[in-house]
């Protein structure tokens, strides 16, 4: 099949789900995609969303007592510059942890744990905006089941 195009449908993004929202990148937190090519595309599924990032902090900081505006928040944002702000936000806390205890493989202590919350925060980020969860809820089991044998080696 020479010159054939592969077309996939994925799952509605968040301004399908919410229609009141705008479709720019700086409303939506999912980048609506048709194509392999365009999942691939960095220009179209991770850089329009960076600018979340920014204010990310001020913005948790802001509604920090408030619960209803902290899921908001958490919908609004694309998933993936959620797991980057967790990243960062782990970052300093390793660095720290390595420089007191002068052991530089603090991150090998937690690699039993990490991918399971970063799968946990995918597989909630889908129930919270309701998007199919079928699949990410049988990689977060077996992901939780990795994490449980490796941090009992």
């Amino acid at each position: 099949m020479a010159g054939s195009v592969i077309e996939f449908t994925f799952v509605p993004s968040i301004v399908d789900i919410l229609p009141s929202q705008q479709s720019s990148p700086a409303n939506m937190s999912l980048p609506l995609v048709n194509t392999l090519t365009e999942c691939t595309d960095i220009y179209k599924t991770v850089l329009p969303y960076v600018p979340q990032l920014y204010n990310l902090p001020q913005q948790v900081f802001q509604n920090i007592n408030n619960l209803q505006a902290l899921k908001v928040l958490y919908v609004s944002t694309n998933p993936l510059i959620l797991g980057f702000a967790f990243s960062l936000f782990l970052a300093p806390i390793f660095l720290l942890v390595s420089e007191v205890n002068k052991n530089y493989s603090q991150v090998d202590r937690c690699w039993s744990l990490l991918p399971t919350i970063y799968n946990a925060h995918y597989a909630t980020y889908a129930h919270a905006t309701g998007l199919p969860t079928r699949r990410l809820d049988i990689l977060l089991l077996f992901s939780a089941l990795w994490s449980v044998s490796a941090g009992n080696r």
